[in-house]
């Protein structure tokens, strides 16, 4: 069903700005386990919405990852806090200033193929900026080309469903930050910003672009 007239990498359509640390660094150590080590190469994207008619590849779970829904919940207050769902290798920090009064939030890792977060309740909007951070090691891409250039999208009401081919119709791509380790690069994690709730996906570094959908694929 992605037979259409238009393939482009994710690299053109979004703007990216790298940086190469001088370190050499043999093996990959995920900053969620250990956050001493500098990366060997850091890629930067900007906020980025997406074209209508604009289908996306969602990543898909590695096979070390238990495809269960996974949740936590918590009542968070002015004061902020991290939640954390370890068997997603998922946390978010939610920083002081963020809420204006204590807010019951729930952030559910979706049972099945694919990188799914539901943040509930949806259309819950932040003061300050939110801070994702997903490991790369739980999913089926890592250390793959496209695996290195995986980001985080934002999935509008009513365009929820990913097909049982990955392809998905997000409406926007989320500012990120995705980490290299190793002396060859290997994307480790990806943190993200998000100013609001509800369902966040990761995709794959290819756009199909249907008809009707302008030639720019995604725009700032």
């Amino acid at each position: 069903m992605l037979s259409h007239r238009m393939i482009r990498n994710l690299a053109l359509a979004v703007s990216a700005v790298a940086v190469v640390s001088c370190g050499d660094y043999t093996g990959s150590t995920s900053p969620i386990q250990s956050k001493h080590l500098p990366p060997t190469l850091t890629l930067r994207a900007s906020f980025a919405l997406v074209a209508g008619g604009s289908i996306a590849k969602a990543v898909m779970w590695g096979p070390s990852h238990s495809k269960v829904d996974q949740s936590v919940s918590a009542v968070v207050g002015p004061e902020g806090a991290t939640l954390s769902l370890p068997g997603a290798d998922f946390s978010m920090t939610i920083p002081a200033g963020a809420l204006s009064a204590p807010t019951a939030m729930t952030i559910v890792a979706r049972a099945g193929s694919f990188v799914v977060y539901d943040m509930l309740p949806h259309g819950l909007r932040f003061a300050l900026p939110v801070t994702a951070v997903q490991g790369l090691r739980t999913t089926m891409t890592y250390g793959t080309s496209v695996g290195n250039g995986v980001r985080s999208a934002y999935l509008s009401d009513g365009s929820e469903q990913i097909g049982f081919d990955g392809s998905a119709l997000p409406a926007e791509l989320e500012a990120a930050t995705t980490f290299y380790y190793g002396a060859q690069p290997v994307a480790e994690s990806q943190v993200w910003i998000l100013n609001h709730f509800s369902r966040y996906i990761l995709i794959s570094g290819v756009w199909v672009c249907v008809e009707g959908c302008s030639t720019g694929g995604a725009g700032k």
